[in-house]
């Protein structure tokens, strides 16, 4: 091999001879003069009474968000549980229902293998399809609860008449 040394490498700058006329010392800040941007002079502008310009001191107003309003997952697939369950006369009149009929939605749903019924689907629609006016409305007439498939399966009693009442009335005062 060679015995001569090879170069390395420094981050020191190398020396410069004088430094050349036309070069500036910055500072780091920019300066503009107003000579430099507009060399001609600006003639006064003519008024006729309304301003060619607007204001520069106002402040444009804030952006209103674009960004869409979520809906949560659940409340899709709950959208799409009672889309079906309209099919049902019962379901679709606003009967009273059967009790535990609970149950015998979550039978639908696993027998349908209707994708993204949870317990909590199942329970959010029940509860919005309970306590929606019709539905109270029915309540407070009374008579017989049905089962989905419109067969007869007890019948309201005074107590939920008087819970149907109570929220009638909650809901005209709020």
């Amino acid at each position: 091999m060679t015995d001569t040394p090879k170069k390395t490498l420094t981050l020191n700058k190398k020396p410069t001879s004088s430094p050349p006329a036309n070069l500036v010392n910055r500072s780091g800040k920019r300066i503009i003069r107003r000579e430099d941007l507009n060399p001609t002079p600006a003639k006064p502008a003519v008024s006729k009474g309304k301003p060619t310009s607007k204001p520069t001191n106002k402040k444009k107003p804030a952006r209103k968000p674009t960004k869409k309003p979520t809906i949560a997952p659940s409340d899709l697939k709950a959208k799409e549980l009672n889309d079906r369950l309209n099919a049902f006369p019962v379901w679709l009149n606003f009967q009273p229902l059967a009790i535990g009929i609970d149950k015998d939605l979550f039978k639908l749903v696993n027998d349908e293998q209707f994708p993204g019924g949870s317990k909590k689907v199942v329970q959010k629609v029940l509860r919005m399809h309970t306590r929606h006016g019709r539905y109270l409305s029915a309540l407070l007439q009374g008579g017989d609860r049905y089962q989905l498939d419109g067969v007869i399966n007890g019948a309201v009693t005074e107590p939920e008449q008087q819970w149907a009442v109570e929220k009638i009335k909650a809901r005209q005062t709020a």
